[in-house]
């Protein structure tokens, strides 16, 4: 897990700077953000809900014309000592985008390492996510934004919604949030969570 720490931490400080080399110009984010979670398992002889919190960062930068990286680190605390952390990092390509609309799709890695929760339940896998997404501008400033995807990790997969957005204060400087679903299962249990991200953007 350390490993994957320090490439995760390279992978977003690498972001901002591909992105200036490739365009010349600011095509990158760093986000910084809290999150108030709530995890639900659903099974034939495990039920329960936990609530907890935790806090994240994530960044993406575009490296090519239409292609950008992207990674992220977030760890979410639990009722009972429960811990849930994430990594994720990957590649997206532009299909479409105008002025005021964009569409993509990612492919990225994802690591889960989860611990303490009802009836000694752990997660420790890597797995894969494929997501499309959306943003549109309806106001100078001001982004919504949203994807759909599948992931599949261990024994769990399922569909994954985000909706979510940016207000921008300054060209260098904005703050967002988004609501994120993820709805999986192994077959005999269901994990669901929800994260609502609140925090800042920094431009690149």
């Amino acid at each position: 897990m350390k490993m994957k720490k320090t490439l995760l931490a390279a992978l977003l400080a690498a972001a901002p700077v591909a992105s200036m080399a490739a365009s010349g110009g600011p095509t990158g984010h760093l986000d910084v953000y809290y999150t108030d979670a709530d995890i639900e398992l659903d099974g034939p002889v495990v039920n329960g809900d936990e609530s907890g919190d935790g806090f994240g960062i994530r960044g993406s930068g575009k490296v090519a014309d239409k292609v950008f990286v992207f990674g992220q680190y977030e760890k979410n605390k639990y009722d009972n000592d429960a811990e849930l952390q994430t990594i994720r990092a990957g590649l997206g390509f532009g299909l479409w985008q105008d002025a005021n609309t964009s569409l993509d799709i990612r492919a990225e890695f994802i690591d889960v390492d989860g611990k303490d929760f009802p009836l000694g339940i752990e997660i420790d896998d890597s797995g894969y996510g494929v997501h499309v997404g959306a943003a549109f501008r309806p106001l100078p400033g001001l982004s919504l934004f949203g994807d759909v995807g599948w992931i599949d990790v261990g024994d769990y997969d399922g569909p994954e919604y985000t909706v979510g957005a940016v207000f921008n204060v300054s060209n260098q400087f904005g703050l967002f949030a988004d609501y994120r679903i993820t709805d999986v299962e192994d077959g005999d249990i269901g994990l669901k969570s929800q994260d609502l991200h609140l925090g800042v953007r920094f431009n690149f």
